[in-house]
């Protein structure tokens, strides 16, 4: 599976309005992968004072993360590919 970034922008540049479309993608993503699409959320990343809310995936194609995007009727949003390496400790 790939990584994509869906950076959605904040209106009020709230961590809650954050919050809130997380937990919708969360529910979105789950009902997805019960239909037996691959689509995994992995981490949101806040950023209030540029106003965006970031999300990680990890998914078969930009097509799945942004589906995810869509069902949770979170407004307006971009799909990028992102290179993710882990973390050496």
């Amino acid at each position: 599976m790939q990584r994509y970034l869906v950076e959605m922008p904040l209106e009020h540049g709230s961590g809650a309005e954050c919050t809130a479309r997380e937990w919708r993608v969360r529910s979105a993503t789950g009902d997805l992968r019960r239909r037996g699409v691959r689509v995994r959320l992995d981490r949101v990343v806040r950023r209030p004072e540029d106003e965006l809310c970031l999300f990680l995936f990890e998914a078969e194609s930009a097509r799945e993360a942004a589906l995810a995007a869509e069902l949770a009727e979170v407004g307006s949003f971009r799909v990028v590919a992102a290179d993710a390496s882990p973390l050496a400790l």
